[in-house]
């Protein structure tokens, strides 16, 4: 996304721009796989020799459950804020920004749901989907020790 600090009149400018996930190098990373373009939404403002930016992106992307390992959608949306110093005629390229809060807005550990069973350790049956036959079924957590 480009803004053109000269054409950025006093009322402020508003952006709208579709982004393929691959134009971001997000390809590389598979903890979230972008199904749709990410929608771009930017209100921009002057003031001095700074710029404002207020940012959405918005996409529909495919997780992984790291217990059950199942895929599932759900809607990525994320919001931050740029300030940066410019000149008059500059051209502000947002690309690495916006790559850099989609990054930092990956989760740690991403499960379907809070209460998912995950795997048998044993047969790997999804304890979400149904029981297994083996002598101690159910997640790690809940088998007894020996």
């Amino acid at each position: 996304m480009k803004i053109y600090v000269d054409k950025i009149p006093e009322s402020g400018l508003e952006l709208n721009e579709k982004i393929e996930p691959g134009l971001l190098s997000l390809d590389e990373h598979a903890v979230v796989n972008f199904i749709k373009p990410i929608d771009v939404k930017a209100n921009v403002t002057k003031t001095g020799a700074d710029i404002f930016v207020d940012v959405l992106l918005e996409s529909l992307a495919e997780y992984t459950c790291a217990k059950c390992l199942s895929k599932f959608e759900d809607i990525f949306r994320k919001k931050f804020s740029i300030v940066r110093e410019v000149r008059p005629a500059e051209i502000v390229e947002l690309d690495d920004e916006i790559r850099q809060e989609i990054i930092l807005d990956y989760p740690v550990k991403i499960l379907c749901k809070t209460e998912c069973r995950g795997l048998c350790p044993n047969c790997g049956q999804n304890l979400n989907i149904g029981e297994c036959d083996c002598e101690h079924n159910g997640p790690i957590e809940n088998r007894p020790l020996h």
